[in-house]
């Protein structure tokens, strides 16, 4: 494993941008109306697939801000919840957004059909205090809508989220919810301390997986985020604090990505994969990102002068040499 360094621009900032896959990088916080970026905590990014200059981040304080010219310029919106845990974009319908917040303490979930201008709830939890902390949308059918609660529970939309039925209450938080992209019933999900769990009938049954991971991989640590390959069908990394791991076969067996970073110090909290090339992958841990070409055996790294920690990384799915990367303090919510 090799690493060679290349340098960020020196400028603190919670919103960063690379046009070149990620071989540079540059700060994007000018706004254009009362957005303060020394508060912005970055928790979700969204890039409209059909229109790619407009983009959107979800905040913990400052709610929804948007971009209409690939990030150079920020506005707020008049999105109601302050706090944005999760932002999703139909890939069918531009205008289409999904959001959850938080509002008077209560968990809900908002859907835009005019590109963010007006916004509609369509789940609330059933009291203050529970949150709905994932939001994640079928890219094959995209009624489908499943979305997680701090109170254990896994709930799913069938109809673009008119109605939700509860699929799962479990012993910890659902953090992250991955669908693979050729097969829809075929999804994953991980838990925390609880491990990671699999389905593949598209949520109606679930299996515990932890077991098979530990088999193949000989290091413990919770892992946070699920991330399915664009290009390959059964393709699933975890990342988290035991490092990066790959399945090529739908999770029943495993591969260890060695990453430079000690994951166990710096947690993997954000990757990345390039849609038009599986070999090109992007993490980041803490104030650093790391790029291969090369399916993870060797890394460039970036260290960038912020006093967050990366929370997310999105390509823009029609141009993949741009990609977004999202600077907060991240909230606990379990």
């Amino acid at each position: 494993m090799a690493g060679c360094s290349f340098s960020a621009p020196p400028s603190a900032g919670s919103i960063w941008k690379s046009t070149d896959g990620g071989k540079t990088w540059a700060v994007k916080n000018k706004k254009t109306e009362t957005v303060d970026f020394s508060q912005v905590d970055v928790l979700s990014l969204a890039v409209n697939p059909f229109d790619s200059k407009k983009v959107y981040a979800g905040t913990i304080n400052n709610g929804i801000i948007k971009s209409e010219d690939g990030g150079e310029t920020w506005s707020a919106t008049s999105f109601t919840s302050k706090k944005v845990y999760g932002l999703e974009i139909n890939p069918a319908d531009g205008k289409i957004i999904y959001a959850s917040g938080v509002w008077n303490e209560q968990g809900k979930i908002f859907k835009s059909s005019d590109g963010g201008e007006n916004w509609a709830e369509i789940y609330a939890s059933p009291a203050s205090g529970p949150l709905v902390i994932s939001l994640t949308i079928d890219q094959k059918n995209p009624n489908i809508i499943f979305a997680s609660t701090s109170d254990n529970q896994l709930i799913k939309s069938e109809d673009g989220g008119n109605s939700w039925k509860n699929i799962l209450n479990g012993n910890s938080p659902i953090l992250k919810v991955a669908i693979d992209r050729s097969d829809d019933n075929l999804i994953y999900f991980t838990a925390g301390s609880q491990g990671v769990f699999r389905s593949r009938d598209g949520g109606k049954n679930f299996e515990n997986i932890s077991e098979i991971i530990r088999k193949s991989f000989a290091k413990s640590g919770e892992f946070f985020l699920a991330v399915t390959d664009p290009a390959n069908s059964g393709w699933i990394y975890l990342t988290g604090r035991a490092g990066i791991i790959l399945s090529q076969d739908e999770g029943d067996t495993w591969k260890e990505i060695r990453s430079i970073s000690p994951a166990d110090k710096y947690p993997v909290r954000a990757l990345a994969i390039n849609p038009a090339n599986s070999n090109e992958i992007i993490y980041g841990a803490a104030q650093a990102v790391y790029k291969s070409v090369d399916g993870g055996n060797n890394w460039a790294t970036s260290q960038f002068d912020a006093a967050k920690i990366i929370s997310i990384l999105r390509y823009d799915p029609s141009n993949p040499s741009a990609v977004y990367a999202g600077f907060g303090k991240l909230p606990d919510v379990r």
